[in-house]
């Protein structure tokens, strides 16, 4: 069957792919519990009404809650699972912010190589970074969380092929927007889009109509329906009409000649209930099941401390004596009394109001106050238990999606058990690196492709398999436990490195530089004490010994007069040390006076 014939029957035939209602529940549920962002509704007064669809997913206590019960509560309650879902999405960062990604994009032409960049630069943002990389840190992170089933589209704007190169831009569609498509040996073959687009009717008024487009390997075709009332209609590359209920459709076809769709699925983490075949979001089985719990446990604690702040009062009443009230109602039998609000009763309403009680003319006629009214204090228990369950669940649920104890403790009986537990972390957040990966790499080789330099081109992106978690405090222990053990030279080195990534994490510039500087250093690794038993055992060249006795003098005098020094290649660099340290030697040299003999 042709891509037009696939579109058409689903346009008939309103089709959408089988796992469609439950993508879009999923994505709806996820939003709500990572953002809470509330919908505005017009209530039967006229006025916008804001409701939070959190309070979808709290369910009514039948036996003991009516209808305007659970409506007061959802109206008390204060959602905070955006909090819990954003510390459970705060280490992700670490996977984005890594700055020990191998990317490569190679070319034999260099020109090439930097015509590729300027156009990476442009695919998405405004800043000066890879626009690649900010869109993947933006975008791509969150859609995983909030809508893993949503596609991305790689395209371009139409451009001159004589004399410019296309550059490519992301276009995202939600699952909603996505209402089939087919995948064969997880390639897809097909995928078909449902929006809306805006038209003038002949009163100039603007309206929607639908839009279908299809996008197939080489080449996508766009339906757009024809309103009866559009006031001026597109040319189109034909036209087809819809035999049941007549509407018309204008047809446009774009050849772009991918050899393959130029779409690609957000999410990686493959969902169960249909075979793999759609997506989860990271934390779905670990941790949504803990945060519907959380949001009831939330909801209980926050209606018991509002209902209970103040003691219960259980007080003697007398009836209400207002005149004609009966029972809280007039004598006409339909008014409301206004004195007892239609209870019949006086009542003490407020802990502003005052109770007064006449004072007795002798003294044995004095009343016990307490005989009159009391106060029952809520069961401190109740609440404490409901306080401690909570923060329980908030803390299992980080526990559960990293399978760590790490963002929930700070001290580890053993190092051991710090290692074993980082190592989880990181087994966590491996399966989202290397969708970040793949992602990267179809954005470039697309980019690549349109611009016709796909050959000879090579196209590269990994991350490494640990994201450095460690804190520095426990990398200084183990340095010192290092040194203490005489541990290789080269495990010490990485040590170090790692504190460095942490000390200039903020600078990358000056940590560029300094790894630089490592690059140079005579003996990476050695301890003090190391280097100067080498030194003193005459066991490294003069070359070395000068370089590191005057390491820094040698590297501030080449800043000084070489400002592109740290850009250059390392055979330049190298030089340009070898200069000055031999310009050292040569004045460490002793000079040996020459004996004139023909003076004697």
């Amino acid at each position: 069957m042709e891509l037009q014939e696939h579109l058409e029957s689903t346009i008939a035939n309103d089709t959408r792919h089988k796992h469609y209602d439950r993508v879009c529940n999923l994505s709806l549920k996820y939003k709500a519990f990572i953002t809470n962002e509330p919908r505005y509704k017009k209530g039967k007064d006229g006025k916008l009404k804001e409701e939070f669809p959190l309070n979808d997913y709290l369910r009514q206590f039948v036996r003991r809650e009516d209808d305007d019960l659970f409506e007061q509560r959802k109206n008390i309650t204060k959602h905070y699972t955006p909090s819990i879902c954003a510390q459970i999405m705060r280490p992700f960062n670490k996977v984005v912010r890594s700055n020990r990604v191998v990317k490569l994009i190679d070319n034999t032409d260099s020109k090439k190589v930097m015509e590729i960049e300027e156009r990476l630069m442009k695919f998405y943002g405004e800043s000066d970074n890879n626009g690649v990389d900010q869109f993947l840190s933006e975008r791509f992170k969150i859609l995983t969380f909030t809508d893993p089933n949503a596609w991305v589209w790689v395209t371009f704007k139409p451009f001159d092929s004589n004399t410019e190169k296309p550059q490519t831009f992301p276009i995202e569609y939600s699952c909603e927007d996505v209402v089939n498509y087919s995948i064969i040996n997880n390639q897809t073959q097909w995928v078909i889009v449902k929006l809306k687009y805006d038209y003038t009717d002949r009163q100039d008024k603007t309206k929607q109509a639908d839009r279908w487009i299809i996008f197939g390997p080489d080449v996508s075709y766009e339906y757009k329906e024809v309103p009866k009332d559009i006031k001026e209609k597109e040319d189109s590359t034909s036209i087809w009409t819809e035999e049941k209920t007549r509407k018309t459709y204008n047809v446009f076809s774009y050849e772009h000649n991918s050899d393959r769709v130029a779409l690609m699925r957000v999410g990686y983490r493959k969902d169960i209930s249909t075979d793999d075949q759609t997506f989860v979001n990271p934390f779905h089985y670990e941790a949504m099941p803990l945060l519907e719990q959380f949001v009831k446990i939330s909801s209980e604690l926050q209606l018991s401390i509002t209902l209970h702040a103040f003691p219960k009062q259980v007080s003697y009443v007398s009836v209400c004596e207002a005149k004609g009230c009966n029972g809280g109602v007039l004598s006409d039998g339909v008014s409301q009394c206004l004195a007892c609000e239609g209870t019949g009763k006086k009542t003490h309403t407020t802990a502003a109001d005052i109770q007064e009680i006449p004072m007795p003319k002798r003294p044995e006629d004095m009343v016990d106050v307490a005989a009159v009214s009391a106060y029952v204090p809520f069961p401190g228990n109740v609440m404490d238990f409901l306080d401690k369950y909570a923060d329980k669940i908030e803390k299992k649920v980080i526990r559960m999606v990293y399978n760590s104890e790490s963002l929930v403790q700070t001290q580890f009986a053993t190092a051991t058990e710090a290692e074993i537990d980082f190592d989880s972390i990181n087994d966590t957040l491996h399966p989202f690196a290397e969708k970040y990966s793949e992602f990267w790499m179809f954005i470039v080789k697309l980019q690549v492709l349109y611009m016709g330099f796909l050959d000879g081109t090579t196209v590269y992106h990994k991350f490494p398999s640990d994201f450095k978690l460690k804190r520095l405090g426990q990398l200084l222990t183990e340095l010192k436990t290092a040194n203490d053990s005489n541990a290789p030279s080269y495990i010490r080195e990485s040590i170090n490195n790692d504190i460095a990534d942490i000390i200039y994490s903020d600078d990358q510039e000056e940590r560029a530089k300094l790894a630089i500087k490592n690059k140079h250093f005579p003996f990476p690794g050695k301890s003090d004490f190391e280097i100067q038993n080498i030194i003193l055992n005459n066991l490294a060249t003069q070359f070395k010994q000068v370089l590191y006795a005057n390491f820094d003098n040698i590297f501030d005098e080449i800043e000084g007069t070489n400002k592109g020094f740290y850009n250059m290649a390392y055979a330049k660099q190298k030089e340009l040390i070898k200069v000055e340290v031999d310009a050292i030697i040569a004045e460490l040299t002793p000079t040996i006076p020459s004996l004139n003999l023909t003076s004697i």
